[in-house]
């Protein structure tokens, strides 16, 4: 996928979760309640956020990584 087409799929999940948050958090009296919500909504946004943006993830994770590091020159 390219970068757009990434950023795009996370804003409209993230979009999504947040509609999801507005419409339960008016609704919440309690405030463990409320406070163990908004962590549960935040943690799922993370989670879309992290997996998204990760890309292809190896089958294997001893696989030989193809790393090129930056040298100071």
């Amino acid at each position: 996928m390219k970068k757009e087409e990434i950023k795009q799929n996370i804003l409209r999940l993230m979009s999504q979760e947040v509609d999801q948050w507005l419409e339960i958090q008016d609704k919440i009296e309690d405030g463990y309640e409320y406070e163990e919500k908004f962590l549960q909504a935040a943690r799922k946004m993370n989670r879309i956020l992290l997996t998204r943006s990760m890309g292809k993830i190896p089958g294997s994770r001893n696989q030989k990584k193809r790393f090129i590091p930056v040298s100071d020159e």
